[in-house]
């Protein structure tokens, strides 16, 4: 049986087809006389319906009621998938947000806890260093003002 990925592919095929676009669109060609009338006359239409008022107002409104009913679809989506108990994308997007955090925080602490264990080994090192391994002595009461 043989494969389709074993031939070759066939060179200069890009090469071909832009030269066959060149010559059907090309002015002294009788297609490329009927693209270029077809071309200025699109031109003119999308020109004077992106200057109408109406025709404006009605894209608008079709767009607008495109993306509604998208977010009613989506929100209906939702509803379903909740209504049966599964997360929905939202519901998945949350949770991805809450881990992504939760590990920043677990990082920030891992980071603390590493200063903290660096802090106490060198000041480990330094009591050995200086041979003092008895106790520092209590830090000192602070004088309360009185009245408060």
């Amino acid at each position: 049986m043989a494969s389709s990925s074993s031939r070759p592919p066939k060179k200069g095929l890009l090469n071909r087809g832009l030269k066959l676009v060149g010559r059907l669109t090309s002015p002294e060609t009788r297609s490329g006389k009927v693209f270029a009338k077809a071309e200025s006359g699109l031109t003119q239409v999308s020109s004077k319906l992106s200057e109408s008022p109406t025709w404006l107002r009605l894209s608008g409104g079709v767009m607008r009621g495109r993306f509604n009913l998208r977010i009613r679809r989506r929100a209906l989506q939702e509803r379903v998938l909740q209504a049966l108990r599964m997360p929905a994308s939202s519901d998945v997007e949350s949770m991805r947000d809450q881990v992504r955090r939760l590990s920043q925080q677990v990082e920030a602490l891992g980071s603390q806890l590493e200063m903290a264990v660096e802090l106490l080994e060198r000041q480990q090192r330094n009591d050995r260093a200086t041979g003092s391994l008895q106790e520092a002595p209590p830090p000192e009461p602070i004088a309360r003002r009185r009245g408060t």
